[in-house]
């Protein structure tokens, strides 16, 4: 594990790709206002629930993803991801009643990115070994990317294809997940560990899934990674909030939609420069020291929020808050890894991202309007 192969480049980049393709749910607040104007006799807070479930279910689906690695492997997961975003998407640009998106868009759109985040994250462990957090880092550049781009992408699509088009083309882009996935073949320690797994050899559905709790309790009895989950969580509420209101927020403030996505992409800019710069520092400064940091000034920032009138303000948040926010995922992941180790990291991660997922769902409606 020590010594990097070739292929583990390739395996990056697709993992790049993979994270890159199937992250729309940052462009939930576009789609947010669309719904709005699609389906104006609706509660506002009835249409913030379809937005918080799309979001949230990138996080809590992360404990099915992890599932599928330990009973079959990351490609297989990957893979899946694609098509779920497919059918989520296309099904529901053709859904005329608001309460089908709940299952539509809301789960299975929804579990698509959390499968292929999920899958995306584990193989750069099992290639990269202790060079995870540098990897890591750069791997999740393509969430930030995709945040300077899919916010006015998306728009662009609502305002020349409508909500349906629109819904068609993420459904498009998150499909190529299954390309990225056929490209991680399973390491030769992802199958040594699952040989030394007796869950993978019985037939027995039960049996497999009882031995797969056995198998992980042990992670509940860390202190260290409790307070992880207490941090990822508390985190999720707080981002969810942001992202989902901040496009509306910033209209209200005299923005137009597509000004608004364009202020909202610039997060995406300076997430690429933290994710880079926070995941090569984690490899030299204690990765709890900085994660702790960048989210307590973020913070900080926040409560500054309401000054946000002149469009140098709004740019100026933004900016800050994809520095501040972007580097977190990178960090948290590289936590885990630290405190449960490789062995255990999908299992681990999928239970991070479902308590993150609560975060994000209780998030939006909990603020309100």
């Amino acid at each position: 594990m020590t010594k990097v192969q070739p292929w583990a480049w390739v395996v990056l980049t697709a993992s790049f790709s993979s994270m890159f393709f199937n992250s729309s749910f940052f462009a939930v607040g576009v789609i947010h206002v669309a719904l709005l104007e699609k389906y104006p006799d609706v509660e506002v807070s009835t249409i913030a629930w379809i937005g918080s479930v799309f979001s949230c279910m990138f996080a809590l689906s992360g404990f099915l993803g992890s599932f599928i690695i330990n009973i079959s492997n990351v490609r297989t997961c990957v893979m899946l991801s694609g098509l779920l975003a497919l059918v989520g998407f296309a099904t529901s640009s053709i859904v005329t009643d608001h309460r089908i998106l709940f299952i539509t868009y809301g789960i299975i759109a929804g579990i698509g990115p959390a499968m292929s985040m999920a899958g995306s994250l584990v193989v750069i462990g099992y290639y990269f070994g202790p060079k995870t957090s540098m990897a890591t880092g750069i791997a999740t550049s393509g969430c930030a990317l995709c945040t300077f781009i899919f916010p006015p992408l998306t728009q662009y699509c609502v305002d020349t294809y409508g909500l349906g088009g629109a819904f068609l083309i993420l459904g498009g882009l998150g499909f190529q997940s299954a390309v990225c996935g056929a490209l991680m073949r399973p390491t030769k320690y992802e199958i040594r560990s699952k040989k030394k797994s007796k869950c993978c050899t019985s037939t027995s559905q039960p049996k497999i899934f009882a031995c797969f709790l056995k198998r992980n309790v042990i992670l509940f009895t860390s202190p260290s990674f409790w307070l992880l989950l207490i941090c990822s969580f508390s985190f999720h509420v707080a981002l969810s909030c942001v992202y989902l209101y901040l496009p509306d927020y910033l209209n209200h403030q005299g923005s137009s939609h597509q000004e608004a996505a364009i202020v909202l992409s610039i997060t995406g800019v300076t997430g690429i420069l933290s994710r880079i710069l926070l995941g090569f520092l984690a490899s030299n400064v204690d990765a709890s020291l900085v994660l702790g940091s960048t989210l307590g000034i973020m913070g900080i920032i926040t409560f500054f929020i309401k000054y946000m009138k002149t469009i140098g303000s709004k740019i100026t948040y933004t900016t800050l808050l994809g520095f501040y926010t972007g580097g977190s995922w990178a960090l948290q992941y590289t936590l885990l890894v630290e405190i449960v180790g490789l062995y255990q990291q999908s299992t681990a991660y999928g239970v991070m991202m479902h308590i993150s997922g609560i975060g994000y769902m209780v998030g939006p409606p909990f603020a309100g309007k």
